[in-house]
């Protein structure tokens, strides 16, 4: 029996029509001529890797049932040096010089991309977690061991992008007094927390299609820090929305977090990351497949069940229950 196995990572997926073909067949035990069609397969794999926000996180919150708390410490431990490197930048280069100013943020370029392998190894950990795979804390330092290059290179990119967008805010915090009234320094402030909105915005918009970066150097030992950019722009491509959707299906747990003094937020938090593991999974069609060892938390459809009818999905996990119908209507 011929095997026609992807790999780790399935973003060339769409591309390989007959082998894609062949593999769904070989796990069934069938004949590629037995089964349907490759193109037929193709339009299934189109309308199954369209998840909504929901159904995303289901898939989140199965995932993270029993794993809060180690999800939690590795968020505490990346946003906890974070913090760190920030005080210790605001004490160290108190000045209001350029000078200063200049060595705080080469201080933080540096603390920002020892985070961002740490980040790096959080996202493998909750890869791991994801597909029922082992994992530690120790994740969080999967990277340093692993090619850090990659993950420096890509975190030096998103730095700089942080940078420029926050150049605006950084100018007026630096050179506009406050003034001695109360009115002044209410402006001021008014004005500084403005441009630091508009700067968190913009970082946010133009880093957007870099989100699955750190997910994909996880997945693949071999693709470089740029290799890693490009291809997570190629998969967020078309699918920008679908992610700010699912980061604002989040807003009102936030707000009601409130209520609760923000005790929620320590599960909040990690069903958002958690979230996020989840839709990185579903752009990569990895949700879609039951490759060989991978046998994960809904990780994937049968194509073909004992009817030969098409797929079986996976009704609990958080998956489209798609009728025949849908299928049919795209011949």
């Amino acid at each position: 029996m011929e095997e026609c196995y992807i790999g780790n990572n399935w973003h060339g997926l769409m591309e390989q029509k007959v082998k894609t073909a062949k593999w769904c067949c070989n796990i069934s035990g069938r004949d590629a001529s037995e089964s349907r069609p490759a193109v037929s397969l193709q339009r299934r794999m189109m309308i199954m890797k369209k998840r909504s926000t929901k159904e995303i996180k289901l898939q989140a919150k199965k995932a993270l049932q029993g794993h809060v708390g180690t999800v939690l410490l590795g968020l505490l431990a990346v946003y906890g040096l974070n913090m760190l490197g920030t005080i210790l930048s605001t004490n160290l280069f108190s000045g209001t010089s350029p000078l200063d100013l200049v060595l705080s943020e080469v201080f933080m370029l540096v603390v920002s991309l020892i985070v961002g392998i740490i980040s790096a190894g959080f996202g493998y950990m909750l890869l791991n977690i994801s597909r029922g795979k082992e994992f530690s804390l120790g994740d969080l330092g999967y990277f340093f061991k692993n090619q850090p290059d990659r993950v420096i290179i890509a975190g030096f990119v998103l730095a700089v992008i942080q940078i420029v967008t926050a150049i605006p805010y950084y100018y007026v915090s630096f050179t506009t007094d406050p003034g001695l009234t109360v009115d002044s320094q209410i402006k001021w402030l008014s004005m500084t927390l403005g441009l630091l909105a508009v700067s968190t915005l913009l970082n946010f918009l133009i880093s957007l299609p870099f989100a699955m970066t750190y997910f994909l150097m996880a997945d693949d030992t071999e693709l470089g820090g740029l290799q890693a950019l490009k291809e997570s722009a190629r998969l967020m491509k078309g699918n920008l929305w679908r992610y700010v959707k699912l980061n604002l299906s989040f807003v009102p747990l936030l707000l009601l977090s409130v209520f609760t003094f923000y005790i929620a937020l320590f599960w909040i938090m990690p069903y958002m990351e958690m979230s996020m593991v989840a839709c990185y999974r579903d752009l990569d069609g990895e949700l879609d497949y039951r490759l060989p060892g991978n046998e994960g938390f809904g990780s994937f459809h049968n194509w073909t069940n004992d009817s030969g009818d098409g797929y079986d999905t996976e009704n609990n996990d958080g998956y489209r229950n798609d009728s025949e119908d849908d299928y049919n209507s795209e011949a």
